[in-house]
């Protein structure tokens, strides 16, 4: 399949990636088909693209018959994606910022499945949104920094500073895995970082979790002051010291949790918020 876009990527020396937006397009065909096998689009499927750029991607996933929802924030690249899909009625362009779409309005009977080449330097507050929508969604395919797709599927097991926040946030509401990696060849510009692409499977979390918003805050709040103790990092989320008996040492620091005793801990002190 010949894409009107993979040859003005090739050819067209004045369009400018804009710094502002992190864009690195990939424009590698073999590694565009392996993503879109991984994510084997289907039919019945709505599968929502963060950020098209020229449709490497959405050439291969529009014609499998899902209903395809492209969301590009730049402008330029809007009209091309949309001439580019003109002839299929299930396929949709819009020019937004993805973090702040509403997920649940473009929901119908079946979940979300989301796929996109995000912008690096803002993969956290992309993840996040996504998360934070958790209850429409399905899947996650995403390329980001390979160092980043080490931190998504690092556990407390393997500790040190890749286990953090996102690690844990991923693992609470999803089942996380690096499907591949990539050379920075792949892509227009070359970014200064190697690539991976991570999937993360929705699902709920391996124990009851009494407030997700509680339990979100206290993870972020404790892995951001992560050298200090439970007790310390805590008594400053908490705005007072802990009074409740907690399920876990107070002296331990917070690398050193499994996602169960977040829970846990977090069930136990939503009283004291």
């Amino acid at each position: 399949m010949r894409s009107a876009y993979s040859e003005y990527v090739n050819r067209s020396l004045d369009f400018l990636p804009k710094k502002s937006l992190g864009q690195n397009f990939l424009i590698d065909e073999n590694i565009a088909r392996k993503i879109v096998h991984l994510l084997d689009p289907q039919p019945n499927d709505i599968i929502v693209e963060i950020g098209p750029g020229f449709g490497v991607l959405s050439k291969y996933i529009v014609p499998s018959g899902c209903r395809y929802i492209g969301v590009e924030i730049d402008e330029r690249l809007t009209p091309l994606l949309q001439k580019e899909h003109a002839a299929f009625p299930q396929a949709e362009i819009i020019h937004a910022d993805f973090r702040k779409v509403n997920l649940a309005e473009l929901a119908a009977k079946n979940k979300l499945r989301l796929i996109g080449n995000i912008p690096y330097h803002i993969t956290s507050s992309i993840v996040f949104a996504a998360f934070a929508n958790r209850e429409v969604l399905r899947d996650m395919m995403l390329t980001v920094q390979k160092e980043v797709a080490e931190r998504i599927v690092a556990n407390s097991q393997t500790g040190g500073k890749d286990y953090g926040i996102l690690s844990v946030i991923s693992q609470t509401f999803a089942k996380t895995e690096i499907l591949f990696t990539m050379s920075k060849h792949v892509f227009r510009p070359k970014p200064e970082v190697d690539s991976a692409v991570a999937r993360w499977i929705f699902q709920p979390p391996p124990e009851n979790l009494l407030d997700a918003d509680f339990y979100v805050r206290m993870v972020k709040t404790i892995f951001g002051q992560r050298r200090k103790t439970l007790r310390r990092s805590l008594a400053a989320f908490l705005g007072k010291e802990v009074s409740t008996a907690a399920p876990v040492d107070l002296q331990r620091r917070p690398e050193t949790l499994s996602i169960r005793e977040l829970i846990q801990l977090a069930n136990a002190l939503i009283g004291e918020n």
